[in-house]
């Protein structure tokens, strides 16, 4: 037992959870400020968890559009309603709006929680971890590589070590000498612990010649990430990495008949692709879904002829619902396979240089770091501000925070 928010009635302890529960992050940030027993209680991580898996808590759409005009950048995070009605343009709900941004890219979620990207000086990347539910920001201090050769890229990938309860961010750079050849001399790894804020040069090793497909080709599902991957052989392969052990590893994808084209994604709680001989072609592209439900073990569970015009996929929703980009007007649609119901979603998307990333994103209330929840809207928009490079004092319409 213990008492009601007033003080004198006797409250059940388990009900008052199981309210608690119901509720969204926005509600429960507030009500950490009642009293300290119910600040102990949301911010325990045994309820963090509860909360992010309460059935109540239903995965919403987040589209993240990044446009570019005159050279200038504009992206725009978006959150969609839970329920979408078929046919009718659903209601966005702006989370962050930046103009003139140095936005590059967005990686996630795990948890809730985003890896977002930024340019830098030498061709160097900025990264922060971001969880837009509770607008929590947190730059990640640089990755620290001794300099092979001046050409090089990266990836990165983001995941959870269930074993040490802690949040991992890594980071492939791979050097070349003959630009433009596919002449990689080495691949290095370096290993980012939310937990020591701090980097560590991981002497797990992957094949120099493996490129690692991304965005849609790369998904986290439980203390493991996956790539899509191809090498010189030509063989498409899933690579992982396992956030514990921080080893890489590798299995081989179903043989399927004409699969010229594929991602990796998650349908459910478990590792799905989606794979498609010639997609994009109207009204004749057909795509399928399998689903991997232990290792080497795969099993088609969907077939979709969207009858639409030329387009591209951008991911599934509610596990048989796809995501596309209809190529002449650059529109993101839903399109229902079983209704045959198109649905656009109200975004316009960049034709040229632009980008577009499709989200299943769930509430949550993870902390970025603990001890240091007391973060506040305000101070948050300033951190993002200067992540950015955004002059919020001088032109405070270049941020809108609903």
């Amino acid at each position: 037992m213990t008492t009601s928010m007033d003080g004198h009635r006797p409250f059940p302890e388990d009900l008052l959870v199981e309210i608690l529960l119901r509720l969204p992050v926005e509600s429960l940030l507030r009500f950490k400020c009642v009293c300290k027993h119910l600040y102990a209680l949301i911010t325990s991580p045994s309820f963090i968890e509860k909360h992010f898996r309460y059935k109540n808590n239903c995965a919403r759409l987040l589209i993240c559009n990044l446009t570019i005009s005159n050279l200038s950048k504009c992206v725009a995070f978006c959150l969609l309603p839970g329920k979408i009605v078929p046919g009718v343009t659903p209601e966005q709900k702006t989370l962050y709006q930046f103009q003139r941004t140095d936005f590059m890219s967005i990686t996630g979620p795990v948890d809730g929680l985003f890896l977002v990207q930024k340019p830098f000086y030498d061709d160097n990347v900025c990264l922060a971890l971001w969880n837009p539910s509770t607008r929590e920001f947190w730059p990640l201090p640089p990755v620290s590589f001794e300099l092979q050769s001046e050409d090089y890229d990266e990836q990165f990938a983001l995941g959870y070590d269930p074993s040490t309860r802690d949040y991992k961010v890594v980071c492939i750079r791979r050097f070349w000498d003959n630009i433009g050849q596919g002449a990689f001399t080495r691949v290095f790894v370096s290993v980012y612990s939310l937990r020591n804020n701090s980097w560590k040069n991981s002497r797990s090793e992957i094949p120099s010649c493996c490129h690692l497909n991304e965005p849609i080709g790369a998904t986290y599902l439980n203390g493991v990430y996956y790539w899509l991957s191809g090498g010189l052989d030509k063989i498409c392969r899933i690579r992982s990495f396992d956030m514990g052990s921080e080893r890489f590893g590798e299995m081989h994808v179903l043989d399927i008949p004409k699969a010229r084209w594929g991602a990796l994604m998650l349908r459910g709680d478990s590792l799905a692709l989606l794979v498609c001989d010639q997609p994009g072609k109207a009204m004749t592209s057909i795509y399928e879904v399998w689903v991997m439900k232990k290792e080497g073990s795969w099993t088609k569970v969907l077939t979709v002829q969207p009858l639409i015009d030329a387009h591209w996929p951008h991911g599934i929703w509610e596990d048989d619902k796809m995501i596309f980009k209809i190529t002449e007007t650059s529109q993101l649609v839903l399109y229902d396979p079983t209704t045959r119901e198109v649905t656009e979603l109200g975004f316009q998307l960049d034709r040229t240089w632009g980008q577009c990333w499709v989200f299943n994103y769930k509430e949550s209330l993870v902390p970025i770091k603990r001890g240091n929840d007391n973060q506040g809207q305000d101070n948050a928009v300033k951190q993002i501000d200067h992540f950015f490079n955004i002059d919020y004092e001088e032109d405070p319409g270049l941020l809108v925070v609903t």
